[in-house]
């Protein structure tokens, strides 16, 4: 049994390139993903729904069986991992982690539309955090996950910028026009809606300033926005670079480990693509 469980948690936590069945089973598992995605968006065109109400119906059936079985697959093999190794504390603190707690709540609309007979319709939006998912098999998705984990105080600090403009234009904007427009400049929240557009640049139109000094200021903001909406956009791209840049290397290091056998092995995580130090596998 402890073989069997060990395989399992293999093949749904420790995906490898080498294992066979671990990239079936990530492939599989991602095309759930976006089957239950598809059944979302197409259940709301009400025309295809009634037309189609049993393919929906057996969309629902199947993406939910299906992740209820990984979810316990996960859940019964997580303790062939030293860190979670207790049979109760051990699935706790797994279970707590946030791809299972993504699971279980997109599960939710499901089990609750079978036991109880309340409409459940608006929780079926739940089901779009199956897409968080994709970070356990998308490349691209943690390639972005690790730069803004990377970069996350440079990107606060930039949003904080951002909010400090935001309530200062929509401030004087409100001053500007509130007394020509007293209905769509109503007060400085409401003026907000107006400063995010326009430091967008974006533009809608449903809020337009009339006034001289609210037409000077509105082309002021717009100038502003495209250099402030531009500081993240720069700290994401550069922080792309450095991790492609990494990756090539760690790369580079898992090839010459390959190719030396007299050299030390190199470890590499096959959840972050990172080597794996000695002082951070004595730390787990």
């Amino acid at each position: 049994m402890g073989q069997i469980r060990q395989r399992i948690y293999e093949i749904v936590e420790t995906p490898r390139d080498d294992d066979r069945a671990s990239i079936l089973f990530d492939i599989f598992i991602v095309s759930m993903i976006f089957l239950s995605i598809a059944g979302l968006v197409l259940a709301s065109i009400h025309t295809f729904l009634e037309n189609h109400f049993f393919l929906i119906l057996g969309i629902e059936l199947l993406t939910g069986v299906v992740f209820t079985i990984e979810y316990l697959l996960r859940i019964w093999a997580c303790t062939a991992d030293p860190a979670y190794a207790r049979p109760v504390t051990g699935r706790i603190r797994y279970a707590l982690g946030l791809f299972q707690v993504v699971d279980l709540v997109a599960l939710l609309p499901y089990y609750l539309a079978l036991f109880f007979p309340f409409n459940v319709e608006f929780l079926r939006v739940l089901r779009l955090l199956r897409l968080i998912k994709l970070g356990k098999y998308s490349r691209s998705f943690s390639l972005m996950v690790r730069v803004v984990d990377r970069n996350k105080q440079s990107l606060l600090s930039a949003l904080s910028v951002l909010l400090i403009i935001l309530v200062i234009a929509s401030s004087l904007m409100y001053y500007a026009e509130h007394v020509a427009q007293p209905d769509v400049y109503s007060s400085i929240p409401a003026a907000m809606w107006w400063g995010l557009i326009t430091l967008a640049t974006v533009g809608y139109g449903d809020m337009v300033p009339i006034t001289p000094l609210g037409k000077i200021l509105g082309g002021v903001i717009a100038l502003i926005g495209i250099g402030v909406f531009a500081l993240p956009a720069g700290i994401i791209a550069s922080g792309f670079t450095e991790v492609l840049e990494e990756e090539e290397e760690e790369k580079r290091k898992a090839k010459m480990n390959r190719n030396s056998p007299t050299s030390p092995r190199i470890e590499i995580c096959p959840h972050c693509g990172r080597e794996i130090r000695p002082e951070d596998r004595k730390s787990r």
